[in-house]
C-alpha cells in the first residue's frame, strides 16, 4: 500500500494543477497533444534526415576515392600498354626496313649469279672455239 499511496501523493499535484486550468484548459491540454506528437515527428525527421545526409556524404567520398584510385590504376595501365605498342611498333618498322634491305640484297644477289653464269657460258664457248682451232 505504501506504493500506491506514493503514487498518489505524487499524481496529487498534477491533478491540482489540471483542476486549476478548469474545463477549458484542460481541453487546451488535449487539443495540444497531436501537436505535441506532430512536433516531435518533424524533429525526429529533421535529426534522421541529418544523419541519412551524414552518410550520403560519407559514402559519396569513399565513391570518389574509389573512382580516383580506379582512375589512377586505369591511367597507369593504359600508359604502360602505349609504352609495349610504341616498342611493337618500333620493332615493325625495323622488321620492315629489314625485309626492304633483304630484298635489294637479294636483287644483287640474283643480279651477280646471272652475271656469273652469263661469264662462265662466254667462257665456255671461248673455250670450246679454241679447243675447235
Amino acid at each position: 500500500m505504501s506504493d500506491m499511496s506514493a503514487a498518489v501523493s505524487a499524481a496529487l499535484p498534477l491533478l491540482e494543477a489540471l483542476f486549476s486550468l478548469g474545463v477549458p484548459g484542460i481541453l487546451l491540454v488535449l487539443a495540444s497533444i497531436p501537436a505535441l506528437v506532430i512536433a516531435v515527428i518533424f524533429v525526429l525527421d529533421y535529426k534522421h534526415g541529418k544523419r541519412v545526409s551524414k552518410v550520403l556524404e560519407a559514402y559519396r567520398e569513399d565513391t570518389q576515392e574509389s573512382l580516383r584510385v580506379m582512375t589512377e590504376k586505369f591511367e597507369t595501365s593504359l600508359r604502360e600498354m602505349n609504352k609495349k605498342h610504341d616498342e611493337v611498333a618500333e620493332y615493325y618498322r625495323k622488321n620492315v626496313t629489314l625485309v626492304k634491305n633483304y630484298e635489294r640484297m637479294t636483287d644483287a644477289l640474283q643480279t651477280l649469279v646471272v652475271n656469273n653464269t652469263r661469264a662462265v657460258e662466254h667462257l665456255s664457248t671461248i673455250v670450246e672455239t679454241r679447243s675447235k682451232m
